[in-house]
């Protein structure tokens, strides 16, 4: 097993996605929301795991903190959504003095309706910390990912959308087409 976590293996795909594009049999609006829908509850969860253990993947433990436990790999499921199922691995926690229990997990569950119009409006006008946390909220009104864990996971995605957007295309054949209209009514009296 690679030991890359899964949201860096999702973000090398999305990277091909965009550099060698899809198969004829594929919709690219359905693929990208499958990504980016599977993407954003990969971060989510790693970083639900990160608060929980108080560091982040790979980062050593230190000495005299307590016995929070070590990350165990990942257990593959599934969300439902109107799209189809899309593919998310589970973080584990092991050795903890408290057993772990992603409450993001358990609200994803039953409400990918919340997911998928989370995507669908990410992509459309982005959204805010506040926006993200209002819709990541239970039936109790309680936050179910921390500011921190918000915070992280959009500044890593509005990196990664900096240097998509000044990436270089010159190697690209590009050709451009500009049209220009006016459409003026004529009536014969």
């Amino acid at each position: 097993m690679s030991r890359i976590p899964p949201s860096a293996r999702i973000a090398q795909a999305i990277s091909d996605f965009f550099t060698n594009g899809i198969s004829e049999n594929n919709d690219v609006k359905t693929t990208l929301f499958r990504l980016g829908a599977q993407r954003l509850i990969q971060e989510l969860l790693e970083q639900e795991v990160s608060d929980f253990l108080g560091r982040e993947h790979y980062q050593r433990r230190d000495e005299n903190e307590g016995n929070n436990g070590y990350r165990s790999g990942y257990k593959e499921r599934s969300v439902n959504t109107a799209e189809g199922k899309i593919p998310v691995f589970r973080p584990q926690v092991r050795d903890s003095d408290m057993p772990f229990a992603s409450k993001l997990w358990q609200f994803l569950k039953g409400n990918s309706d919340v997911l998928q119009y989370l995507v669908m409006e990410m992509y459309a006008r982005g959204l805010s910390t506040r926006d993200i946390e209002e819709t990541f909220t239970d039936e109790e009104g309680r936050c179910l990912i921390s500011r921190t864990a918000v915070s992280e996971v959009t500044d890593a995605l509005w990196e990664e959308y900096e240097a998509f957007t000044k990436r270089d295309l010159s190697g690209f054949d590009i050709a451009y087409l500009f049209l220009d209209a006016v459409y003026e009514p004529m009536r014969l009296f």
